[in-house]
């Protein structure tokens, strides 16, 4: 889901690689039903935020982090320690990830790297994201829109009943909440405090 043109997002920043990277990724990805409308809603939301580029300061935190993901054998590519490092340097903010890998990694990283402890409760997963939207929007709105694509995040889909028949709404947050406190028990210092943002 994506902002049109003339819904500001205040506050919201992606990293400015994204614009490439992103795009690449929705040109080329076997399994986007609508990949035409896909690319146009990336264009558009990267109009209504911020791009972040990483200070030097920042890039030498990310390095240490993916190193030291190396060292302990978790994943935690490029993208998401750039955007540990710029939450941790540029103070309170969110950081929202549908890596549910990265998540967990900087979860046994910040144990080499203390900075990350800077962002205790304030690693957004994706199912806390979707959990909100689809308070604000209705579950049967958000199943529609997120089964438009069924194939973009199996967890969504599984939550959201995409290959059901007979799909039941009131399951749709239950379904959310386990991926939720399945993630709070692989970050429970790192993963943000409530059920959906």
């Amino acid at each position: 889901m994506s902002a049109t043109e003339d819904q500001a997002l205040p506050g919201v920043g992606v990293l400015g690689a994204a614009r490439f990277v992103v795009k690449k990724h929705l040109e080329r990805r076997g399994r986007i039903v609508d990949r035409e409308s896909a690319i146009q809603h990336f264009e558009n939301f990267l109009t209504s935020v911020v791009e972040l580029e990483p200070t030097a300061d920042e890039l030498q935190l990310a390095s240490l982090i993916e190193e030291s993901a190396v060292a302990a054998g978790v994943e935690l590519d490029s993208g998401e320690s750039q955007l540990c490092a710029i939450s941790v340097k540029r103070g309170p903010m969110l950081l929202l990830t549908g890596d549910k890998r990265a998540i967990a990694g900087a979860e046994i990283v910040q144990e080499a790297v203390t900075e990350l402890s800077e962002l205790q409760g304030r690693i957004v997963c994706l199912e806390q994201v979707i959990a909100g939207i689809s308070e604000r929007i209705g579950a049967v709105e958000t199943r529609r829109r997120i089964c438009a694509e069924p194939y973009v995040d199996r967890a969504l889909s599984i939550c959201f009943q995409c290959q059901g028949a007979n799909p039941r709404p009131e399951s749709f947050a239950e379904g959310l909440l386990s991926y939720v406190q399945y993630m709070r028990a692989q970050a429970s210092t790192l993963l943000y405090r409530h059920d959906q943002l």
